[in-house]
């Protein structure tokens, strides 16, 4: 009986330091899914046309977000670099095939993470949300666009 007493304890702190560690991790994920989706409505929201962020999936420095800016809407690859989040192409269903992913910039073994996962996220949207996103047609890539207008 003393012995499973002196267990207990340890028992206790394990199951405590667990929650503490997932919770960690929870709390962080939305604190970054929050930023990414601040990021993105800082850029392109407007007072008459607000953007909606339904999906957010993350792979290391490497994010994709699904945007709706009605009537419009469609994909975001972003990169998380000094400190906050920077949005580097725009683009169609093709965001969701690791080529352009990769070409991108993106390493490989976090590109099929983010592919999976949007996938897989994706799948929870309905119709007409899936609709919009895939109306975005082509990819843009918003470095070299920047540069190009400056």
């Amino acid at each position: 009986m003393l012995q499973s007493k002196q267990w207990l304890p340890i028992f206790v702190f394990l199951v405590f330091a667990s929650l503490t560690l997932y919770m960690g991790k929870s709390i962080a994920d939305v604190a970054q899914h929050a930023a990414i989706e601040s990021s993105i409505k800082a850029q392109w929201e407007k007072p008459d046309h607000p953007i909606r962020v339904p999906v957010i999936v993350v792979s290391g420095d490497y994010a994709i977000a699904d945007w709706i800016q009605a009537p419009k809407g469609g994909r975001a690859l972003l990169k998380h670099h000094a400190g906050h989040w920077q949005t580097l192409m725009c683009g169609d269903a093709n965001m969701k095939e690791l080529r352009p992913l990769v070409d991108a910039g993106v390493p490989e073994s976090e590109a099929e993470k983010l592919v999976l996962e949007l996938t897989q996220a994706e799948a929870s949207l309905t119709v007409d949300e899936q609709t919009t996103i895939n109306s975005f047609v082509g990819m843009v890539d918003l470095l070299k666009a920047q540069h190009h207008h400056e």
